[in-house]
C-alpha cells in the first residue's frame, strides 16, 4: 500500500527534504532498513510505501500528522505524550484500513472465501480496536478543547474561539463520544449566535435537539434544548415556528413533565411570543398559567414576561411596571423601548436612568442616548449627527433591519431630520416584502404604524388605523388612546 498525497506534492517533498537536512540519505536508509536508492527515489517524488512512513515514525521519531499533511511539529519529541500515542494509533489505523482494502473481496464467493472471511474479520477487528483506542484517547483532549472554546466565547474572544473551533473540528473527526459531539454542536450554535449568523445557530441547535430526541427523548435536558432553539427561532421573527415548537415540546413532556420547571418556562415563553405575535389575551393567559416557577433564575425570566404582558394589556402603567422590578438585560431593553413608544419625556428619562447601559459601543445604548438628547433635553443636533451613521453597516436578520429602519425613522421625526420620509419608505419596503413566515415584534410594528400616521399617505394611514384597532381588540390596552384617535 502506498501513501496518498496532496495534489501539490512539492510540499510533501519539502518535508522529506527537511528530514534529509537532519540525516543523510544513507543514514535514513540505515535507520529505516530501506535501500538507499529507494530513499533517493522517495525524496524525488516517487510513491512512498506505508512501511517506509511507519519506519520514519518509529525509528526517527517523525510526527505522522506532519509527514502526511504538514500539520503539527516535525518530531514526536515536540508533542505531548497523549498526542504522540494518538499519532501512533492513527498510523496503525491507516495500516489496518489498508489491510481491509487489500483483501480480494470479490473472492468471498470463491473457493477461498473462508480464508478471506477470516482475514477480513481479523482486519476489521484490528480496525475497530484501534478506533476504540483513538476514541478513548481523544475524549479528554476534545473535552478540554470544548471547555476552552466555550470560555473564549463567553469572554467574546472571537479570534481565539475561531482557532479553537478549527482544532475541535479536527479532533471531532476522531471522537465518537455522543455527549462530546452534542457539546460541540451546542458550542457551534453559541458561536454562530454571537457572530449574528442566526440561521447557522438554528441549524446546530436543531441537531442538538434531534440528538436529545433520538437518545433520552423529551427529558428535562431535552426541553432545555427546545427552549434554546425556540428562543433563537423567535429572535429572527419566525414566531409561528417558535410557538409550534414550544407547544409540541409541552405536549411530548406529557403529564409527568408538566410540572417540571423547564416545561413551565417553555409555556411562559410561548405566551411571550404570542404577545409579540399579536394576541395579548392568549399570551398573558399562558404566562400566568406557567406559575408558580420553582427555579429562581427562571422565576425572574417569567416575572419579566408577566410585566411585559401587563404593560401591553394596559393593566398597569409604566410606574407600576418599574415597581414590580423585572430582571435582566432583555427586561431593561424592553422597558426602554416601551418608554420610547410612549414618547413621554418624563417617563423616558426615568427609563434611561434605570435601564440604560454604560457600554458606549453598544448600538442600542447609542440609539437610546440620541433619543434622550432630543426627547428629554430638546437637543436636535446630537440626534442628527448620530443618524448620519445609523444604522451601522453589517449583515443582520430582516427583523433587525426593520427595527433599525423604524427606530431611525422615529428619531429622524423627533429631530426633524430631512431624511425622515426616506427612512420611513425603507421600513415600509422591508415589512411589505418580508417572507410570510416572519412577524415583526408588536412594539416595532406599533412604532412603524405611528410613523405611518404621521408621515405616510392616506392609503397607508388606513392600514395603520386598522392595526391599532385590531390589536386593541386582541388585548393591547396600551394602544387604547391611539386606537380611539384612529377610529
Amino acid at each position: 500500500m502506498h501513501m496518498s498525497r496532496n495534489h501539490d506534492s512539492s510540499e510533501f517533498r519539502e518535508r522529506l527534504a527537511f528530514l534529509a537536512e537532519r540525516w543523510s540519505q544513507a543514514e535514513i536508509a540505515r535507520k529505516t532498513g530501506t535501500q538507499r536508492n529507494n530513499v533517493s527515489r522517495y525524496m524525488h517524488g516517487g510513491k512512498m510505501p506505508l512501511d517506509f512512513a511507519a519506519a520514519l515514525v518509529r525509528k526517527l521519531g517523525v510526527n505522522p500528522a506532519w509527514l502526511i499533511v504538514g500539520e503539527g511539529t516535525p518530531f514526536l519529541s515536540d508533542v505531548n505524550t497523549t498526542t504522540r500515542q494518538l499519532a501512533g494509533d492513527l498510523l496503525e489505523l491507516v495500516s489496518a484500513m489498508g489491510s481491509v482494502a487489500n483483501l480480494q473481496l470479490g473472492s468471498l464467493t470463491g473457493k477461498h472465501h473462508l480464508r478471506v472471511l477470516r482475514e477480513l474479520n481479523d482486519a476489521l477487528a484490528r480496525f475497530e480496536k484501534l478506533r476504540a483506542g483513538i476514541n478513548e484517547r481523544t475524549g479528554p483532549l476534545f473535552s478540554q478543547l470544548l471547555d476552552d472554546y466555550w470560555a473564549a466565547l463567553e469572554k467574546w474572544q472571537l479570534d481565539k474561539a475561531a482557532d479553537l473551533r478549527k482544532a475541535a473540528e479536527q479532533v471531532a473527526r476522531l471522537c465518537d463520544d455522543e455527549k462530546l459531539q452534542e457539546r460541540f454542536e451546542r458550542t457551534l450554535s453559541f458561536h454562530a449566535f454571537l457572530l449574528r449568523d442566526e440561521e447557522e445557530s438554528i441549524l446546530y441547535q436543531s441537531r442538538v435537539f434531534q440528538r436529545r430526541l433520538a437518545g433520552a427523548g423529551i427529558d428535562e435536558a431535552g426541553l432545555r434544548e427546545v427552549y434554546n432553539l425556540a428562543n433563537t427561532i423567535q429572535s429572527v421573527a419566525r414566531l409561528d415556528e417558535a410557538i409550534s415548537l414550544c407547544d409540541a415540546a409541552v405536549a411530548l413532556a406529557g403529564p409527568t413533565g408538566r410540572e417540571w420547571g423547564i416545561t413551565k418556562l417553555i409555556r411562559a415563553m410561548s405566551g411571550y411570543i404570542w404577545m409579540e405575535r399579536g394576541d395579548v389575551h392568549e399570551g398573558l393567559r399562558r404566562v400566568v398559567d406557567a406559575n408558580p416557577q420553582s427555579n429562581p433564575t427562571w422565576q425572574g425570566l417569567q416575572h419579566s414576561m408577566l410585566i411585559r404582558g401587563l404593560l401591553l394589556s394596559g393593566a398597569i402603567d409604566f410606574d407600576r411596571a418599574i415597581e414590580m422590578k423585572g430582571e435582566g438585560p432583555a427586561h431593561a431593553q424592553g422597558m426602554l423601548v416601551y418608554a420610547l413608544w410612549l414618547e413621554d419625556a418624563e417617563l423616558f428619562e426615568k427609563a434611561c436612568e434605570l435601564y440604560l447601559g454604560d457600554d458606549g459601543r453598544d448600538e442600542f445604548n447609542l440609539y437610546m442616548r440620541a433619543a434622550r438628547e432630543v426627547l428629554v433635553h430638546g437637543r436636535k443636533a446630537p440626534a442628527r449627527k448620530f443618524l448620519q451613521s445609523y444604522p451601522p453597516p453589517g449583515r443582520k436578520p430582516l427583523n433587525e433591519q426593520f427595527d433599525q429602519a423604524v427606530f431611525g425613522t422615529a428619531l429622524a421625526r423627533y429631530c426633524a431630520a430631512p431624511d425622515a420620509r426616506k427612512r420611513h419608505r425603507a421600513a415600509c419596503k422591508l415589512i411589505n416584502n418580508a417572507d410570510e413566515r416572519l412577524c415583526m415584534s408588536s412594539l416595532a410594528r406599533a412604532m412603524h404604524y405611528r410613523n405611518v400616521l404621521i408621515l405616510g399617505p392616506a392609503s397607508e394611514r388606513a392600514t395603520a388605523r386598522d392595526f391599532f384597532r385590531g390589536h386593541f381588540e386582541r388585548g393591547y390596552g396600551c394602544f387604547r388612546e391611539i386606537a380611539s384617535e384612529a377610529g
